[in-house]
């Protein structure tokens, strides 16, 4: 009988591996196809994936910072539109800490596990980026709507951040108040709410 090498398939499959699971991640219904089509076997692969990390989760061997980036990822940013400027000041506040307490486990951690922090914060700093941008511009948004239309009512803001708004009689002091809320470009403020 023929001895057929290891070695070299061993070699290859461990290059293609990197790979191959960047190629799922980026493309899961081509995955499924190419695994069972879309029938039945596909399907069962990624609900049986689901279903493990849903067990693992309930005897809490996921850490909780895990949990609360996919609701962030899945939940929360879809969704930035939906929620009041208390909400999203809060999502912020938030996502703040976990990046603190990644940098204070970073700095008590062996220069091994660097590279999964630097990982983890910029994750998180992401989304904290697309939580400050939905601010600013919900906020202008929501200026603006107040400033032209007197009998405007907010959701958004508390009703007191409207009224204040409308009580400034001088438009310096309006331009101000709305860079104070948006950190927009002041020429496009002075041109809006002129």
């Amino acid at each position: 009988m023929v001895k057929i090498p290891i070695k070299p398939i061993v070699d290859v499959a461990k290059r293609a591996t990197p790979i191959v699971k960047e190629y799922v991640k980026k493309n899961p219904t081509t995955t499924i196809s190419i695994i069972g089509g879309a029938g039945k076997a596909g399907k069962d692969f990624f609900d049986n994936k689901e279903s493990r990390f849903e067990k693992k989760q309930t005897k809490g061997k996921v850490h909780y910072r895990k949990i609360q980036y996919l609701k962030y990822h899945n939940d929360i940013l879809p969704n930035l539109d939906s929620y009041s400027y208390i909400q999203l000041n809060s999502f912020k506040q938030e996502v703040q800490t976990y990046m603190k307490q990644i940098n204070h486990e970073e700095e008590k951690q062996l220069a091994i596990n660097k590279p999964l922090h630097t990982k983890r914060i910029t994750s998180w700093y992401q989304i904290k980026v697309q939580i400050e941008d939905k601010i600013k511009t919900k906020n202008y948004e929501e200026l603006l709507k107040a400033y032209n239309t007197s009998s405007y009512e907010s959701n958004y803001f508390d009703a007191k951040v409207i009224d204040e708004l409308r009580s400034i009689e001088n438009n310096e002091d309006v331009y101000k108040y709305v860079y104070l809320y948006t950190e927009m470009n002041m020429t496009d403020i002075e041109r809006d709410f002129s």
